[in-house]
């Protein structure tokens, strides 16, 4: 090949590339709805808001976008450092729920919308100093334009998590053994690339997470396995009732934890005066 010929990784397509990674890796919708009410008691002892927090430039006086928000957990947190946080889900009973501990817990400055990501419209939200995408664009396909709507949208920092590659190793694992086919989806550093083609050259580095994902009990594991990879065959089931029971311990909590499952989460953030976006 000659010189001239090599090919430039900043003219490839990589939304189609990571249109077809996603292709690749579909799975059914999760209904998130169905697990409102307990999804916040999942993540009691997860460290990676905190983790996630410790990262992002938030002050008193900025006004956050928290896209993809759930229950809250993060947004909760959020909402004691800045100004305002405006929480973003398709999820109605996510977003009741948030609402709900936020009145719980006496905080007044969160406001809540109920809106699909693939929806984003710069027209309808307007202006955040932050954006934050917590683990919510691994299955957007129209990715170039949510991504320039998140820039267009933030006044100072986009932060986005996604999913590391280590992440796949286990899931893998447990998939076989539930008799479901494993499929990997998108990775990050096509998600990185697309940036980039873009014009944003983002900041990338790993979360420092160590707390492993908690059980109160095998049955919670199973209940919450179902619920990501689908209804499971009765020798399945008890084929992942046993490997759990196998390799799962007791934390200094009592709850149950699988040393292999270690949170890996991306965060990829930029700062808004620092890009020009290539048209």
């Amino acid at each position: 090949m000659r010189l001239e010929d090599e090919i430039n990784p900043l003219e490839l397509d990589w939304e189609y590339i990571w249109q077809k990674s996603l292709k690749k890796g579909f799975k059914k919708e999760k209904d998130w709805d169905k697990i409102a009410t307990e999804y916040g008691k999942w993540l009691e002892n997860d460290d990676y808001p905190d983790v996630l927090l410790n990262e992002m430039r938030i002050t008193s006086n900025d006004t956050v976008l928290d896209i993809g928000c759930g229950e809250g957990t993060i947004t909760r947190k959020i909402a004691k450092k800045a100004k305002s946080v405006t929480g973003i889900d398709k999820s109605e009973l996510m977003l009741e729920e948030l609402n709900k501990k936020a009145k719980d817990e006496n905080i007044k400055n969160i406001k809540t919308f109920q809106k699909d990501i693939n929806d984003l419209s710069y027209d309808e939200l307007g202006n955040y100093d932050i954006v934050l995408a917590s683990r919510c664009l691994n299955g957007i396909a129209n990715i170039k334009n949510t991504l320039l709507t998140l820039n267009e949208i933030a006044n100072k920092y986009v932060y986005i998590t996604v999913f590391g590659s280590s992440t796949h190793k286990y899931k893998k694992e447990k998939a076989e053994i539930a008799g479901k086919p494993f499929k990997s989806g998108t990775d990050y550093m096509v998600l990185v690339m697309l940036l980039r083609s873009l014009g944003i050259e983002a900041n990338v580095f790993q979360l420092e997470c160590k707390n492993l994902k908690e059980y109160h009990s095998i049955d919670e594991a199973i209940n919450r396995s179902i619920w990501r990879l689908g209804d499971l065959e009765e020798e399945n089931r008890i084929a992942l009732e046993n490997y759990f029971k196998e390799i799962f311990i007791k934390n200094e909590r009592g709850n149950w934890i699988n040393p292999k499952d270690k949170t890996d989460l991306v965060l990829i953030w930029w700062k808004k005066e620092e890009i020009k976006i290539m048209k």
